[in-house]
């Protein structure tokens, strides 16, 4: 069911980084490095560090499709259950929700997308990439991890605004076909390029990653990709200078 709200624009500036391991078919996510704790992560929206947890909701810039048709934000809800919690408590003390608003014809936003807590992964959060040069594709990601855990994993979503879908690309498949060996690094979404590919910057794994994830790096330099979004396909490119940015950026306040 969709919900209609009035479109707020706020501020939500987040760098992504995605972790994606391969064993044949299946994806794993590398973990956070252990020195960099979830609450200090500016990618990522929680309820904080240490007692007393509070709740924290953060909307996105507004981003406004080439064609001026479509504005879209996300937005991420971090509830604190518990901002003392009580001795011995085991269960989770913060959970997230993440949306995203589109709005087109009526200019009401409306959700396309939601993000609920789960068991295993209590923890979510989104980022608005840029729109495709078409104005008809929406680049995301999502971010998810448990509180008590290490390790996040994101994923990949473009919403096809003509049809009301979402695509996930497979990124753990798109790299065992293009390595043929079980392997990870991790990435980071650049956006959409000129030929209407995905973007994609991967770095290697840090030895400590290496370590928890029982798996060797894919590369041992900075490597940029181009997925072709029908094909999930991974093509290495010498750079991704003919980069293009389609949207137009709406800031707001930051809640």
């Amino acid at each position: 069911m969709l919900i209609t709200l009035p479109c707020r624009l706020a501020l939500l500036s987040i760098i992504a980084a995605i972790s994606v391991s391969v064993a044949g078919q299946s994806t794993a996510q590398a973990p956070a490095p252990e020195n960099t704790p979830k609450w200090n992560d500016p990618a990522l929206v929680t309820c904080g560090d240490k007692p007393p947890f509070s709740s924290r909701t953060l909307r996105g810039d507004t981003l406004v499709s080439p064609d001026g048709k479509r504005r879209a934000y996300a937005e991420v809800e971090a509830t604190a259950l518990y901002p003392q919690p009580p001795a011995g408590h085991a269960g989770p003390i913060c959970v997230n929700n993440s949306r995203i608003f589109v709005a087109g014809d009526p200019p009401d936003c409306k959700i396309r997308f939601l993000q609920e807590p789960a068991d295993v992964e209590s923890g979510n959060s989104l980022r608005l990439v840029d729109w495709s040069s078409d104005s008809r594709r929406l680049l995301a990601e999502l971010a998810e991890w448990q509180y008590d855990q290490p390790g996040v994993t994101h994923s990949v979503l473009i919403y096809d605004a003509r049809n009301g879908t979402f695509q996930q690309p497979d990124l753990g498949r798109a790299l065992a076909k293009t390595f043929g060996r079980d392997c990870s690094v991790n990435f980071r979404v650049l956006g959409f390029t000129a030929k209407g590919t995905i973007a994609l910057e991967a770095q290697p794994l840090s030895p400590e990653e290496e370590e928890v994830l029982g798996l060797l790096s894919c590369t041992r330099k900075k490597t940029s990709f181009e997925m072709d979004r029908a094909t999930e396909t991974l093509v290495s490119v010498p750079d991704v200078s003919k980069l293009q940015h389609n949207a137009k950026l709406e800031a707001g306040q930051s809640k």
